[in-house]
């Protein structure tokens, strides 16, 4: 099986209608953040990346700035790309990005990125005095990514706990 692009993964999400509004800035802004977030999800769980490609820090938190300019120039090419078949392994990884973040809207997920240091880290690198961004110093190394993973964990160990059969069966308990 040939190795899955960042592409694949972005497919992957608008088959399941996660952009949404489909064809809009925040369909495109929830699409990067979903990306950025299966990312984490995946060095969490399986410490490993899903795709090569880095992120960069924008004003709006993380962005795959090929799927982003893609999205917005060529969103045709996007919707008709010709997925690779993705393994089990990552599309459990997109299912539980999907069931964590899915159902938030495009601004949730943004401020959510803000709470990354690297994110401001690097959005302060790509300023300059003239307020222009320098997109080569927003791009955040992948192993930036690998430092802050225990909030991502948190949260996977959170899912986990709510889904369990021992959490829902304490739902039907009467108080």
């Amino acid at each position: 099986m040939e190795k899955a692009t960042v592409f694949d993964y972005a497919k992957w999400f608008l088959e399941n209608n996660l952009d949404t509004p489909r064809n809009t800035f925040k369909g495109n802004m929830k699409l990067q953040k979903l990306l950025f977030f299966a990312q984490l999800i995946s060095l969490a769980k399986n410490n490993k990346l899903l795709f090569e490609d880095e992120f960069c820090a924008f004003q709006n938190g993380m962005v795959m700035e090929n799927i982003r300019l893609e999205y917005k120039n060529n969103l045709e090419n996007l919707l008709n790309y010709n997925r690779r078949e993705l393994s089990n392994e990552d599309v459990e990884i997109l299912e539980l990005t999907k069931n964590i973040y899915g159902s938030e809207d495009a601004d949730t997920l943004s401020n959510m990125t803000h709470q990354f240091e690297y994110w401001k880290k690097y959005l302060n690198l790509s300023n300059n005095e003239f307020d222009y961004k320098d997109k080569k110093k927003s791009k955040v190394p992948n192993e930036e990514l690998q430092k802050e993973l225990d909030n991502i964990r948190d949260v996977l160990d959170a899912y986990e706990i709510m889904n369990s059969d021992e959490f829902k069966s304490m739902e039907e308990l009467d108080y």
